[in-house]
């Protein structure tokens, strides 16, 4: 049985969930959470040395950065997800970067700020947030343009590279980051989110994390 390490919360998990349920295949999450200190312990940094989530053991092999992950995922299952051919998979490469970079740094800043530094009564970073607002400003427009072109992110095929990015995007309500000045982003995310991959994690990631939210409230 495959092995995941981390929690629904995280985005970078979640974009792993994602690739595991489009590629059918049975997997246990096994929690470890960041928030409690979980991920410092020493069975855990033995093999995941950067002591962050998600990792992954399969096939006697201990992996993580959920890039790779997914990488290797659609390697093992020889699945188009991630092309053989060196040009395409060069696509999909770079776009599965540009939101890694990009999106998820940005938007990284801005839940950092408006999510959890009041959750956790932290001092909002004003700087931050401005500057992950202004990436935000910068690089949506780039993805809208690309998606307005292409069914998907890198082509008219799905790829890992959709699961990156729809991960990245998927705290947007919650972030306060709102794409209906976006429409092609807007249809391609409602597409996804619309599919069985997407719905055995959850319906909606925002409502997801307002239960959680609500539950530990009136705990």
């Amino acid at each position: 049985m495959i092995k995941l390490y981390g929690i629904p919360l995280s985005n970078n998990v979640n974009k792993v969930r994602y690739c595991l349920n489009y590629l059918k295949l049975a997997y246990e999450l096994i929690p470890i959470n960041p928030l409690e200190g979980q991920n410092q312990s020493p069975e855990f940094t033995a093999f995941c040395p950067t002591a962050k989530i998600p990792a992954i053991e399969i096939d006697d092999l201990k992996l993580f950065e959920s890039n790779a992950i997914i990488r290797y995922l659609a390697k093992r299952e020889k699945s188009p997800i991630y092309p053989q051919d060196a040009k395409t998979a060069a696509t999909v490469d770079a776009w599965l970067d540009y939101s890694a970079i990009h999106v998820s740094g940005a938007m990284g800043r801005i839940i950092a700020n408006r999510v959890f530094a009041p959750m956790l009564n932290k001092e909002v970073d004003e700087k931050s947030l401005a500057f992950g607002l202004e990436m935000m400003d910068k690089y949506l427009p780039i993805l809208n343009k690309q998606l307005g072109k292409n069914k998907f992110i890198a082509g008219n095929e799905l790829s890992i590279a959709d699961f990156n990015l729809l991960a990245a995007l998927d705290p947007c309500e919650m972030a306060q980051v709102y794409l209906t000045s976006y429409s092609a982003i807007a249809k391609w995310r409602d597409n996804l989110k619309a599919q069985d991959f997407y719905q055995k994690c959850f319906k909606d990631y925002n409502k997801f994390v307002q239960s959680i939210f609500a539950a530990k409230a009136g705990a």
